[in-house]
């Protein structure tokens, strides 16, 4: 028998099963459970399961990855799949998700200098407060078990100095000790979680008064603005006070900790407000972009990670970036060709291009492409976290295959759309006698025809000689030009001239009459 995959999890669900009581099932039922890597074993008294008779209890723990929300659903629709595959005679009574054991309160020290018995007042002073800031640290750590309290100070100097695992050892009259600058120290208990909800609200509140002042002093011009810095100056110092509450702080360490969190919001207010084109309508587009761009971000991180993809990254991506350097010019040469060709009529061959534009043309058809697959791999991504059932996870397989092609066809139809829309932005200026507008490396110039000799050969013609046409730059001994005259049909393509270069002289010019 073949264990199915355990593959990666980050929780953990505990079933309680019933099965039927018999020795054959229940050995075949363990067996197969214990194949697929979940852990099995007999209800045992302390359990006070009470089945019907006929059946006897089992307890199963399976490994599930993604949200806690969809993971008791997934690891039992993951054991009731496998056991009508198998055809067992098993039904789950009872499902709970094993709640991740809380991290350990820790306390964490850091070594630094003394300062030195014979130092001065005024560098005692700054040596005290470049100590507070890490500055004189020995990049030495000692992190102790358990919430800080008076007798740590003593327990990690007794063992720092009764320890060396390397390097210049510690020493009493040298070193001393400070601790990690940060809020006080509060206690995980559920009690206090209102109070971290309470914290959480009071931060925002702190952050939207910073942000609001700043953006007053931005967007108007009266000198009374600056009495909106009030605010976030009037509150520098308790939430200073607040970051570097665990230990005692020089208080200027303090009135900068605080300065400075306050200072970057209100800098970003300023921002905002002095920026005319920013408003309120700019500000909710940019939001809604930036959660746009971070749930994709998420969705990717959920497909992407833990996945085969990321076991097997360093084969597959080669196989995807290999074929870019030869796809892209042969995009970009294409839609050159469906600009020339199909709408101007004139060979792609007959004009010269360099080859880097064909790189740039290609780029931005194949970013949207990229994006829509990206897009399409982050919405998976969020179907991965939520464990869609199997049912639905095959119909999504399908309906992500299709949605998949449907955006490459998209993507080809934007770009033939935006070919079109710059040769009709051409042609328009053409009409008008203005200098057509270039286009990734496709420079038309809007020229006046003087014949050279009596008898011209034209293509197509006659050469216009009252009114300006188009020319791209040539290549070669033939010039193509293009009649921007509405007379000549409403078949862009046949308005294409073609002249000998040594028939003609082409002069550039403005305006509708040569």
């Amino acid at each position: 028998m073949t264990p199915e995959p355990l593959g990666p999890y980050n929780r953990r669900v505990r079933l309680l099963v019933e099965v039927r009581d018999d020795q054959d099932e229940r050995d075949l039922t363990t067996s197969l459970l214990t194949a697929q890597g979940w852990g099995v074993r007999p209800a045992r008294d302390a359990d006070s399961v009470t089945t019907a008779d006929g059946h006897t209890a089992l307890l199963v723990e399976i490994p599930v990855h993604g949200s806690t929300w969809t993971a008791r659903s997934a690891a039992v629709e993951r054991l009731t799949t496998l056991a009508d595959r198998r055809k067992l005679d098993l039904w789950v009574r009872e499902s709970k998700l094993v709640p991740r054991r809380p991290a350990d309160p820790h306390t964490t020290f850091h070594v630094h200098r003394r300062v030195p018995d014979d130092a001065g007042p005024v560098l005692r002073w700054f040596a005290e407060h470049w100590i507070a800031v890490g500055g004189w640290d020995v990049r030495h750590t000692l992190h102790l078990r358990g919430p800080y309290a008076e007798e740590r100070r003593e327990q990690a100097l007794a063992e720092l100095a009764g320890r060396n695992i390397g390097g210049p050892a510690f020493d009493p009259g040298a070193h001393d000790i400070r601790r990690s600058m940060g809020p006080g120290d509060t206690a995980a208990e559920p009690a206090e979680q209102g109070r971290n909800t309470a914290i959480a609200v009071v931060l925002c509140a702190i952050a939207l008064a910073c942000v609001t002042s700043g953006g007053t002093v931005g967007a108007y011009l009266s000198p009374w603005r600056f009495t909106a810095l009030l605010v976030p100056a009037a509150i520098s110092w308790p939430v200073g006070a607040w970051l570097t509450a665990n230990a005692p702080r020089p208080w200027l360490v303090r009135l900068g900790c605080g300065l400075v969190l306050t200072g970057a919001m209100t800098f970003l207010g300023w921002m905002w407000g002095r920026d005319d084109d920013l408003r309120l309508s700019g500000l909710l587009a940019g939001l809604g972009i930036t959660l746009g761009v971070g749930l994709a971000g998420f969705g990717l991180w959920y497909a992407l990670s833990a996945s085969w993809f990321s076991r097997n990254v360093q084969w597959f991506l080669p196989v995807l970036v290999a074929p870019l350097p030869f796809a892209m010019p042969w995009v970009g040469s294409f839609l050159h060709a469906v600009y020339l060709e199909d709408v101007f009529g004139v060979p792609a061959n007959a004009v010269h291009v360099g080859f880097y534009w064909q790189y740039a043309v290609a780029f931005r058809p194949l970013a949207v492409a990229l994006l829509f697959l990206l897009g399409l791999i982050a919405l998976a991504g969020w179907a991965r976290h939520f464990n869609v059932q199997a049912l639905i996870s095959g119909f999504f397989r399908v309906m992500l295959g299709l949605a998949g092609l449907v955006a490459v066809l998209t993507v080809v139809q934007l770009a033939l759309d935006d070919v079109e829309r710059a040769a009709d932005r051409a042609m328009d200026a053409a009409a008008e006698g203005r200098r057509p507008p270039a286009w990734f490396g496709l420079r038309p110039e809007l020229v006046c025809v003087r014949p050279l000799n009596k008898e011209t050969a034209v293509v197509n013609g006659p050469v216009p000689t009252g009114h300006p046409v188009v020319s791209f730059q040539p290549s070669g001994d033939t010039v193509w030009l293009w009649d921007p005259d509405p007379a000549r049909g409403e078949e862009t393509a046949r308005h294409a001239l073609r002249v000998r270069a040594e028939d003609v002289a082409l002069v550039t010019t403005r305006g509708t009459r040569c």
